[in-house]
């Protein structure tokens, strides 16, 4: 089941499954479980649990996708 919120033109987005991603910045493994995108103007926001556990909302610019060798992705 997806989560789908739409707050005055603000979209909040439950990710299912769960995106792994790396944050850019120190190399931290987590888990994008939610998309928040306030419209056009701005970046997307992922809230990510960290693997340190910390809940942090990351814009797209501070994380990528972790490799994943059985799908042949090879990042980085």
């Amino acid at each position: 089941m997806h989560l789908q919120i739409l707050i005055d033109k603000t979209m909040i987005l439950q990710l299912n499954p769960m995106i792994p991603i790396v944050r850019k910045s120190d190399g931290m493994k987590g888990y994008a479980f939610l998309v928040i995108d306030y419209s056009q103007e701005h970046y997307i926001l992922f809230v990510c649990a960290l693997e340190n556990g910390d809940i942090w909302a990351l814009d797209n610019r501070e994380i990528s996708m972790q490799n994943n060798p059985s799908l042949g992705r090879h990042l980085k």
